[in-house]
């Protein structure tokens, strides 16, 4: 009988997983997912496999330094879908959400964008709409740290007055707070 509740890979690969979608379009070596998780390059070298197997990551060896090349799947279905889920994890994690709602209060905040469905890239930026509050300044360099992404705060009075591709943008978003009429 299938455990459902017993993780599929294990803690080091899921941290070689989110680290590799956080920098997703370059390739890291073993040495320096090491040194960013903290761990030994033996112990990525024995996660990597598994993941390779599971197709969630493309691994090639250099011919000249015989370093093995990391990086994310991004051809594979499942990985965007996971780093779909991951991308939101770490909105509600890092505090911007909590943040943003607390700032705008009653006003309906959308995720949108390549971030939003996953495809973002490591110089991507994050897209945020508020919808029925004003401009405002804010500090958000501590989430932008966390998130290793530049944060754009789009602000829009009525849903209704937003033009019609915008629109079906932020339909295809992720609510984070509020919602809106059709």
């Amino acid at each position: 009988m299938v455990n459902k509740y017993k993780l599929k890979l294990t803690n080091l690969q899921q941290e070689i997983l989110k680290l590799l979608e956080v920098k997703a379009g370059k390739a890291l070596n073993q040495r320096q997912i090491s040194k960013l998780l903290e761990v030994s390059p033996p112990a990525v070298m024995k996660a990597l496999p598994g993941l390779e197997n599971d197709n969630l990551i493309k691994l090639q060896q250099d011919k000249e330094t015989k370093r093995w090349s990391v990086e994310l799947n991004r051809d594979y279905h499942k990985v965007m879908q996971l780093k779909r889920v991951d991308n939101l994890k770490q909105i509600y994690e890092s505090g911007l959400a909590d943040f943003l709602e607390k700032e705008f209060a009653g006003a309906t905040i959308i995720l949108f964008g390549s971030y939003s469905r996953g495809e973002d890239l490591i110089n991507s930026d994050i897209d945020i709409a508020i919808i029925g509050r004003k401009d405002k300044p804010l500090e958000l360099s501590k989430y932008e740290k966390l998130l290793e992404r530049k944060v754009n705060l789009n602000f829009y009075d009525f849903f209704h007055n937003i033009h019609k591709s915008l629109k079906e943008n932020l339909c295809n978003g992720i609510v984070l707070t509020g919602g809106f009429e059709l």
